[in-house]
């Protein structure tokens, strides 16, 4: 029995690190929603879990797992949070604790962060995460601190160019992109986990920024930059590449997965989108 490595929430191991712990506290927004995934083998139960109020360490309840059998020998135990009240939380799976996460609707916190969201269109790829589970597609939301500087754009062209007899310059075929730079971390950074699952969430297939589809830059992968000696919190920069329309039909239906607060209700990007769409369900 395993945790998904796809959680976003940090069960950490023993830290053996002589640094000081990161100051930063995950967030979320009421509306993100909180995906837990036990991947285990067909005999096993489902573990105990339940969520705590950090402040107070009191109970708040126990997890009802729901449970799919992804092959004969395999089976996913998942939950998901969402609408939790205002506050701290923490989770026990098991003999495991997560990290202090906050659940906040302060816009001037959230206005600050990005929430990412990732799946995958079949569960082929890996055997520790599901993604589709009984016909339905789910993805993982995780909020992040940062976003996009306009100082961290960099265009760019593929182009095909032809040079007559008399030195001219002929344009054959040309096509213009922009490489952005994500920034993830602010002036008190975030712990080194947050840069390990930016990472791993970019081998996915879907990847929302904001519920805009970007890509990783060829096989860029997330710079650390170390902003104390002796401070286990960091800064993590990604460059991703904007992604066109490719399926259609897989991205109108990731677009409808992405886009939900509750069962009818779509979410929507508030720069982007003047109406709230009402879903048919």
């Amino acid at each position: 029995m395993k945790l998904s490595p796809f959680t976003p929430l940090n069960f950490a191991e023993s830290n053996a690190s002589d640094g000081l712990h990161s100051r930063y506290t995950q967030v979320f927004a009421p509306t993100d929603q909180i995906m837990i995934q036990v991947v285990a083998d067909a005999e096993e139960t489902a573990p105990t879990a339940t969520l705590y109020d950090a402040c107070t360490d009191t109970a708040i309840g126990t997890i009802t797992w729901n449970e799919w059998e992804i092959n004969d020998d395999t089976i996913v135990f998942f939950h998901v949070y969402c609408g939790l009240s205002d506050g701290f939380y923490y989770l026990t799976i098991a003999d495991k604790t997560c990290e202090v996460f906050r659940i906040t609707s302060d816009e001037g916190i959230l206005s600050k962060t990005t929430l990412l969201q990732y799946s995958n269109k079949d569960n082929k790829q890996r055997d520790d995460v599901a993604f589709i589970i009984d016909g339905v597609h789910y993805f993982f939301d995780f909020r992040v601190p940062g976003g996009f500087k306009d100082s961290g754009w960099e265009l760019g062209v593929e182009n095909e160019q032809f040079t007559t007899q008399y030195q001219d310059v002929v344009e054959l075929y040309a096509s213009d992109y922009i490489i952005k730079t994500f920034t993830m971390g602010n002036s008190i950074g975030v712990p080194v986990w947050f840069g390990a699952l930016l990472n791993r969430l970019l081998t996915c297939q879907f990847v929302y920024v904001n519920a805009v589809r970007y890509v990783r830059e060829s096989n860029n992968v997330p710079n650390k930059e170390i902003l104390i000696e002796g401070l286990d919190s960091f800064v993590f920069t990604q460059q991703l590449r904007k992604t066109v329309r490719i399926d259609a039909d897989y991205e109108d239906e990731s677009q409808v997965a992405i886009r939900r607060v509750n069962d009818t209700l779509d979410r929507i990007d508030s720069t982007e989108n003047s109406n709230v769409i009402i879903l048919e369900i």
